[in-house]
């Protein structure tokens, strides 16, 4: 009886968190509070997090980073998200990156490991790609592995756009030869306005093949050398985010926190080391 309680459980909770907007069974999942605090915005930007958002956008990068990145759900106590990622510039070209992650709980978990290369094809268009190697665990009930990529391309237009572009799991693999689920696929556009060195605006569309077409926009505010703040807004769930950015020396500090209505209040927290 207690095994047959503990199943079904574990089978209400997995529905329950296949509505957040995550990568638990495969899905896309948005990482590090930078991408975060804008509205999830991080398909036009540069960042350490690059890896895990757009790998082409580590063609870009001038320097290697070392990120690590948190995130309580909301949803329910235990379940969290924890990722670290690196991406080191080669003397060559391009950067490579590595990266791993983790979404869940005791009795449902979901993990991502991905191997990444950016390349700068031109003065105004870079390249990546990422294989990635998933694993969905449901305790007493499954356990299923997937093998897939994503690839992304980034492009700036004059001094002040980047323009944005990145698929996942183009290929529409299935988990496992037991199972007719398929991982989702996910398509991003995205662009992002700068201006005095000081003002970021993002703007971004995505289409899971599963859900319904997503917006979502922010702005990221540069008051001073040491303090940033950012906020944003996205559709599918309505949802709000707001965020600092603490840089001091190689260190970035980041913190933000995400509002939905049925999940509540997300905090995310990450710190990266650039070198």
């Amino acid at each position: 009886m207690g095994h047959l309680f503990r199943k079904y459980t574990t089978l209400i909770c997995c529905i329950l968190l296949s509505n957040l907007n995550s990568f638990a069974g495969g899905e896309y999942r948005y990482v590090g509070t930078r991408s975060i605090a804008p509205g999830l915005g991080g398909v036009s930007t540069i960042t350490p997090y690059a890896p895990s958002s757009n790998q082409a956008a580590m063609g870009f990068a001038e320097h290697s980073s070392i990120s690590l990145y948190y995130a309580h759900t909301g949803l329910t106590e235990g379940v969290n998200s924890f990722m670290a990622m690196a991406q080191f510039k080669m003397k060559k070209g391009g950067s490579i990156g590595f990266s791993g992650a983790y979404f869940g709980y005791s009795l449902f978990s979901d993990r991502k490991i991905g191997i990444a290369y950016g390349l700068q094809l031109a003065d105004f268009v870079s390249i990546g790609a990422q294989i990635d190697l998933l694993n969905n665990h449901i305790a007493g009930y499954s356990s299923n592995s997937a093998v897939t990529f994503e690839i992304g391309t980034l492009f700036k237009i004059g001094d002040h756009i980047q323009l944005g572009a990145h698929v996942y799991n183009p290929p529409r693999v299935k988990y496992g030869k037991d199972t007719d689920e398929r991982v989702p696929t996910v398509f991003r556009l995205g662009v992002t306005y700068t201006k005095y060195d000081k003002i970021w605006i993002t703007g971004e569309v995505e289409q899971d093949l599963d859900l319904n077409l997503a917006f979502r926009t922010g702005i990221d505010y540069k008051i001073n050398e040491y303090f940033f703040i950012r906020a944003g807004v996205l559709t599918y769930p309505l949802s709000g985010t707001l965020g600092v950015g603490i840089p001091y020396k190689s260190l970035r500090f980041e913190l933000s926190g995400s509002y939905q209505k049925i999940n509540g209040v997300a905090p995310h927290l990450g710190i990266s080391y650039v070198f």
